[in-house]
């Protein structure tokens, strides 16, 4: 199953050290550069970061790229779709489909782009811990409190949510193995293995709820008040490696787009 955005494993290195607002704002900012690049060239850069990046924070590269089997139709929908309903110069043709070179670039061009969206998003669940990240999150948007934004209990929300999704994987395997353990055959065409897998949904909502209504008798009996801001014990301090990063990306950024600029 694909478990992006649940996935975490533990490492001393520096990607695993870096406060959580900064790899949040990283992040955005990367998104934000990616979807400005217009040319393929230009995404270079960013293969090279990442590919070096996951080399220094010692990550396992099947770890990395096992989810990203499962993405590996779409990127071929998304460059297959560009290629044949671009127009412009003609590549080839069979019949009313007419396959074009701008087609192509901007196929490669959307491609490279959705594949390092997913690639860095799963590099940021894996060296994230959920906790640590609600809690940045909710002292960088913390300003947002002054027009009565309850910032609180929204990342708290977002927390749980988290966490239910493990949870959720979990007990869909485990309900699938006990109709396994039935007779009933998963090894089947598409159509009926959607059919063997609706049944599924409904123990899964059953034990969600079930869940769900033991959280709600929990913070209750934790006295938890919706509304009020909470102190925590987690005390982030941005420090000179966060700055550092930062200034990199920068450049970084700067450089690539400085770069598209002077090729116009």
């Amino acid at each position: 199953m694909i478990d992006i955005l649940s996935s975490r494993i533990k490492g001393k290195t520096f990607l695993f050290r870096l406060d959580p607002r900064v790899k949040f704002i990283s992040l955005l900012v990367i998104f934000i550069s990616l979807l400005f690049t217009k040319q393929v060239l230009l995404y270079l850069p960013w293969f090279i970061i990442v590919f070096i990046t996951i080399a220094v924070a010692r990550i396992n590269p099947k770890i990395l790229f096992r989810p990203l089997r499962y993405f590996f139709l779409l990127f071929i929908l998304t460059f297959l779709f560009h290629a044949a309903l671009t127009p412009g110069r003609i590549f080839y043709h069979y019949r009313s489909i007419y396959i074009t070179f701008e087609g192509m670039q901007n196929g490669l061009l959307f491609s490279a782009r959705l594949f390092l969206i997913i690639l860095f998003t799963y590099l940021f669940s894996l060296t994230s811990d959920p906790m640590d990240l609600t809690d940045g999150l909710s002292r960088l948007f913390s300003p947002l409190r002054k027009l009565h934004v309850p910032v609180d209990d929204f990342f708290t929300i977002v927390h749980i949510s988290l966490r239910f999704i493990p949870t959720l994987f979990a007990q869909g395997r485990r309900i699938a193995l006990a109709q396994k353990a039935r007779g009933l055959d998963f090894n089947v065409s598409f159509i009926r293995r959607i059919r063997y897998t609706l049944p599924l949904i409904i123990p899964i909502m059953v034990l969600s709820i079930k869940r769900a209504n033991e959280l709600a008798l929990a913070l209750e009996s934790r006295w938890y008040d919706p509304g009020k801001v909470r102190t925590s014990y987690i005390d982030f301090r941005l420090r000179k490696l966060d700055f550092a990063i930062l200034s990199f990306l920068c450049i970084v950024i700067g450089g690539i787009h400085l770069c598209a600029i002077l090729s116009l």
